[in-house]
This record gives structure tokens, C-alpha cells and sequence, in this order.
């Protein structure tokens, strides 16, 4: 209401001005180029308060003293209401402020901003963001949802809001092209949904704008690494060790993944040399054992691996890898052994269900007959590494690779009236 009384204010005086300019006698007509130099100076004034205000709006933002920017952005915006910087950080200014009520205001500015300024990409990502929040909050409660019906309607609201969200990066993304910030948005939400190639796309992208992001490059990394692009992975690892050389594990990653790329020289020397600097280091005799193993020779493969196990019998990935070793060796006993202690170390590390899914998963396809036909005791098995799989989603480092792989399997699940046949027959599908 400060806005249009301002207004409506200012269309009063203007109107009495008029009225008095045609009504006055001559001699008060002599005074309008006085009057026409005040105007100029009100304006001058203004010009100069707008300045003001988003200055301090600005430097407010910048502290996350997002009350105070928010205040001084309104000010702004009851001057010039067409002040596209205003409205672009006072939106922004509600989606980061600490109070989840804010939410709602940031919705109301970024939709009605993107009427006012239709060409600008940067509302349409603002919008995205708030979007994606919100669809988070509704899966959240989701989560909490006992009743199977209201957790889907929350479920389904939650993936129509994401469903929005990525229409609005998109078109940020077609108005600049150089939004790296919106590109990694698609990514991350393409991940989430497992959608791997999507993902690498579009993270991709963003790293062909800025290669300095180590976020991005740790994300890409493993999605190569799902994907078997060895190359990539080793180039990404190169770049995050680049970014981040005080990081060991980084250089170890990329080491391993020159091995799996063919350029084994290279690789070994990488790790040898970190050993011969390191030698209480565990994970170079981890990585070491991996790329051993990568060449198939599993006994120096585990007693490298056996060594870090002594230095650091506390690491989980450490127990997954081991386990991992033995699942190619099909020692399916000692890999489940290995993952009982990851387990012990932390029940919520996403990537112990990933191997186990694949210990599973390969204990089915050793149960598909030279026909390649899929049995139902194969199927059965499927379905039990799908669940297996579905307890990394609680982990978000592997959820996105979990999903990947419950939705490859969900085309060879045996259906409902499958499994009643099954178990009619004594059978018993786990």
C-alpha cells in the first residue's frame, strides 16, 4: 500500500500543479521553468535515494542479513517498481532467508517477476529454486506420512513441483547460455531421479563454463565411474586433484582410474610414490589393491588390501571395497563377511547396499541358464538386489546410483501373480 499511496500522492500534487499553472494569472505562468527545475531536482533526489537503498540492500544481501535487505529492497522497489535488481535480490532475499515461511513471499516475487521481465533467465532459475524447495518440504512430510494415500498425494505433489522446477532451469538455461548455476540444477535433479545420463549432460556442461567447481567434478566423477567411462572418471579426478591437491584421496582416484583407462605405468607410479611418501597411509595400499585387482590378480590385490585393513580396520568404503574384490572373485561368503563389518563401522553408508545389491545381482545372473533365459529363481534374486538397492536411497552420496539401478532392474522384477504361482509350486521367492 506504501507503493500506490506514493503514487496516488504524487498524481494529486501533479494535478493541483496543473490547476494552479492554468488558472494563475500572467505573472505566475513567468515562474514554470522554476517549477520544471524542481521536478528535474525531485527526480535527481530520487535517483539518488534508489542508489542509496540498494546499496545498502546490496551489502545487507551480501552479510545474509537478509531482514535488513529486504527492507531496503522494498524501498527500492516503492520508488521504481520497475527496478529489475531490486526485485532479482529482494526474491532472492526471501528464498535464502533462514525463516522456511519466507518461502512463500520468494514464490509470489520470482512468479510475478518473470511476467514483468520475461526475457530475464535469472527469475526463471529463482523460481526453479523455489519450486525445488518446496517440493522437498512436501517429500519430507511424505516421509513422515503413515496413511499409504496421503503419502502418495504428498509424493505426487512433490514430483509435479520438481516437474516445474525443471521447466524453469530449462528456460533459463535457453535465455543464457552461460548459466552454469541453472545447468547444475538439471543435473542434480536428473540425478536424483536416476536419470545418469541426463545428469552427466547437463553437470557436464556446466564444467565446460567453469572447470573450477569441485562439487560438480566429485558428482561427475562418480557418474563416470557408474557408467564405466574410465577416461572421464580419470580426467575428473585430475581436475579435483588439481582444485584440491591437499586432498590425497583425489589423486589416489585418479591413479586408480588411469589403470582402468589402460595407462597402467602411469598409474602405478602415481601410487607408488604416494606409499613410498606416505607409508602409514592406508589408502595407498587401498588404492593399490584396487588397480591390482582391476588386472585380475586377486591374491596381491587382497594382500595390498589387507595391508590398509591393518593401518585402518575402522574405514567403511575400506570394507566395501574388500567385500567388492571378493564379490569379482565370487566369494560370496567372505564379501558378505566384510560388509557385516562395514555395517558394524556405519549402517548408513549408502554404498554398502550398492555392493551387496551387486553381489545379489550377480548370484542371479549365475543362476540365468546358457539360453539367457531369465528363470523365476533368477527373477526372485532380482528382486531381492531392488530392495537391497532401496536402502542406499536414505544415503543422497548413492541415492542417485541406486535408483539407477532399482529402474534398470524393474523391467525383469517377476509381477504379483508370477510370484503367487511361484510359491504355489513350494517355491519360495526371497
Amino acid at each position: 500500500m506504501d507503493k500506490i499511496a506514493k503514487i496516488a500522492l504524487g498524481a494529486a500534487f501533479l494535478g493541483i500543479v496543473l490547476v494552479i499553472i492554468s488558472c494563475a494569472p500572467q505573472e505566475t505562468a513567468i515562474q514554470q521553468p522554476e517549477q520544471k527545475k524542481m521536478t528535474a531536482e525531485d527526480s535527481a533526489r530520487i535517483a539518488l535515494e534508489i542508489k542509496k537503498y540498494l546499496s545498502f540492500g546490496l551489502e545487507y544481501y551480501k552479510n545474509k542479513q537478509y531482514n535488513d535487505a529486504i527492507r531496503n529492497f522494498k524501498k527500492v522497489l516503492s520508488m521504481d517498481p520497475s527496478n529489475e535488481l531490486a526485485h532479482k535480490y529482494l526474491a532472492d532475499s526471501y528464498l535464502r532467508h533462514p525463516d522456511s515461511t519466507m518461502i512463500d513471499s520468494a514464490f509470489v516475487l520470482y512468479s510475478s517477476a518473470i511476467k514483468k521481465f520475461p526475457n530475464t533467465a535469472y527469475f526463471y532459475s529463482g523460481y526453479g529454486y523455489v519450486l525445488h524447495k518446496v517440493a522437498r518440504r512436501y517429500a519430507d512430510l511424505a516421509e513422515q506420512e503413515s496413511d499409504s494415500a496421503k503419502k502418495e498425494a504428498l509424493q505426487n505433489k512433490s514430483g509435479a513441483l520438481i516437474d516445474s522446477a525443471l521447466v524453469n532451469f530449462h528456460k533459463a538455461v535457453e535465455l543464457d547460455t552461460g548459466d552454469y548455476a541453472s545447468m547444475n540444477a538439471l543435473g542434480t535433479i536428473y540425478l536424483s531421479r536416476g536419470r545418469l545420463d541426463s545428469a552427466m549432460k547437463w553437470l557436464g556442461k556446466s564444467v565446460e563454463i567453469d572447470s573450477n567447481q569441485v562439487e560438480i567434478w566429485d558428482i561427475l566423477a562418480k557418474i563416470y565411474v557408474a557408467r564405466g567411462l574410465n577416461k572421464e572418471a580419470a580426467r575428473a579426478y585430475k581436475h579435483l586433484h588439481r582444485l584440491m591437491p591437499e586432498e590425497s584421496e583425489y589423486l589416489l582416484k585418479y591413479g586408480q582410474y588411469l589403470a582402468k583407462s589402460g595407462d597402467l605405468k602411469k598409474s602405478l607410479d602415481i601410487l607408488n610414490e604416494y606409499i613410498n611418501k606416505n607409508p602409514n597411509d592406508y589408502r595407498g595400499y587401498q588404492y593399490l589393491g584396487l588397480v591390482i585387482a582391476f588386472q585380475k590378480n586377486y591374491k596381491d590385490a587382497l594382500r595390498q588390501l589387507k595391508k590398509a585393513e591393518k593401518l585402518n580396520p575402522k574405514s567403511v568404503k575400506l570394507m566395501c571395497d574388500i567385500a567388492s574384490v571378493y564379490k569379482d572373485m565370487k566369494n560370496y561368503a567372505l564379501a558378505r563377511r566384510y560388509l557385516a563389518k562395514a555395517k558394524k563401522i556405519d549402517p548408513k553408508f549408502g554404498y554398502i547396499y550398492i555392493v551387496e545389491g551387486d553381489i545379489v545381482y550377480q548370484q542371479a545372473m549365475d543362476l540365468v541358464p546358457e539360453s539367457g533365459e531369465l528363470n523365476m529363481a533368477a527373477k526372485c534374486k532380482l528382486l531381492t538386489a531392488y530392495k537391497i538397492y532401496k536402502k542406499a536411497l536414505a544415503d543422497p552420496n548413492w541415492a542417485g546410483f541406486a535408483k539407477s539401478k532399482m529402474d534398470y532392474l524393474k523391467k525383469y522384477l517377476p509381477t504379483r501373480e508370477e510370484i503367487k504361482a511361484y510359491e504355489f509350486m513350494g517355491n519360495k521367492c526371497e
